[in-house]
């Protein structure tokens, strides 16, 4: 009974040596293709030839090229499309990012720009979505009305402009100032050098005025 208690034992014993033999050869298997993968990608395979950027109108093109290059000057599995991205929300004009990588060589950037709608505070622009965004401004565009008015009171400014574009359409007026003075009243200045003071909550009265 010792003796058959102690060759089973000892098959045991020998079984569990086998086993550890197998996972052990399982270990540096899967240990040698991670690595053979991680070669193939940080070789000087599958390089991108390719980068296409889609949507840029007012951000600096040459700004934005230099920094794309060493993210992008990669393999085709070593370009981070995440930092990609974030990098160009970077840019005040930029609104929302997109990038895609096509194989085997192509990097495919979809961006959109903020459109603006006024100057804001000589300083920034306003979209055309009620945000503040400031890009350089020899980016700024010519020909947009200037808003002069404490932070905060953009979307309503933005609204009564809207407004009174509509309004004063038929005239053939365009502002190309609209000052609010106070929480009472604002001042509108034309292209033709007219300027109106009006009531700030009133402007819809406008055109009962002229």
């Amino acid at each position: 009974m010792i003796i058959s208690h102690v060759k089973k034992r000892y098959k045991d014993f020998k079984f569990s040596w086998k086993f550890a033999a197998k996972t052990l050869g399982f270990i540096v298997f899967i240990y040698l293709l991670t690595l053979g993968f991680n070669q193939f990608k940080t070789a000087h395979y599958f390089t991108i030839k390719e980068v296409q950027v889609i949507g840029i109108h007012h951000s600096d093109h040459q700004a934005i090229q230099h920094l794309l290059m060493p993210l992008v000057n990669k393999s085709f599995f070593m370009v981070d499309v995440d930092i990609i991205k974030d990098r160009l929300m970077q840019f005040a004009w930029i609104s929302t990012v997109s990038v895609k990588r096509i194989w085997p060589g192509q990097i495919s950037i979809q961006v959109s720009e903020r459109v603006p709608a006024a100057r804001w505070n000589n300083q920034s622009l306003l979209s055309t979505t009620g945000e503040i965004f400031r890009p350089a401004v020899t980016e700024f565009p010519s020909g947009l009305p200037q808003f002069i008015a404490p932070d905060g009171e953009q979307i309503h400014m933005l609204e009564y402009y809207i407004q009174l574009t509509r309004i004063l359409k038929p005239l053939h007026f365009k502002m190309t100032k609209f000052e609010l003075l106070g929480t009472q009243s604002s001042c509108l200045t034309f292209d033709n050098g007219m300027k109106l003071n009006i009531g700030y909550k009133d402007i819809l009265t406008v055109s009962g005025i002229l």
